[in-house]
């Protein structure tokens, strides 16, 4: 029978690890980013976290301003499509919204190697599903969409 664990953060990259997954963490926040997705264009984050409940796997894309509504009126097709992610649009403070996708694994009465390896393919699977979606309908920011060149001169309204 296998071994039942409740994974803690060195546990989790342990197998990341072992399942030949490159990650990284960075000085904000206590996540594992996920390299494979977060190195795609228009993908912000990707990334593991340890709850007290279990492994939270968010990943947050980068809307386009223009494509918030439409996005939000496709997401009926989204959710129906990619039943284990659970999809929202967020709002930042500064206008700018993103898609975020989470999925999560109970992890309160223990889990083994291969259920988290499982899950993490499963998960990555659908990600790499909605990015491609999401970049086919042309709903995320592209790298040449970031570089805005600069524009000399006063603007003036009146």
């Amino acid at each position: 029978m296998r071994k039942l664990v409740i994974p803690d953060l060195q546990q989790v990259a342990e197998w990341l690890n072992k399942d030949g997954h490159e990650f990284w963490m960075c000085d904000r926040c206590e996540g594992l980013h996920i390299s494979s997705l977060q190195s795609l264009d228009g993908v912000l984050d990707s990334r593991l976290f340890i709850k007290p409940f279990g492994i939270l796997f968010s990943t947050e894309l980068d809307l386009k301003p223009s494509s918030a509504f439409l996005v939000q009126a496709d997401m009926t097709r989204l959710n129906h499509g990619l039943p284990t992610l659970k999809l929202f649009l967020e709002m930042l403070d500064s206008g700018h919204f993103l898609l975020v996708a989470s999925d999560i694994m109970m992890t309160a009465n223990g889990i083994c190697y291969s259920q988290f390896s499982e899950f993490l393919a499963m998960s990555l699977e659908a990600k790499s599903w909605l990015y491609r979606e999401c970049q086919t309908m042309q709903y995320v920011v592209s790298e040449q969409e970031h570089c805005v060149p600069p524009v000399e001169g006063k603007f003036s309204f009146h």
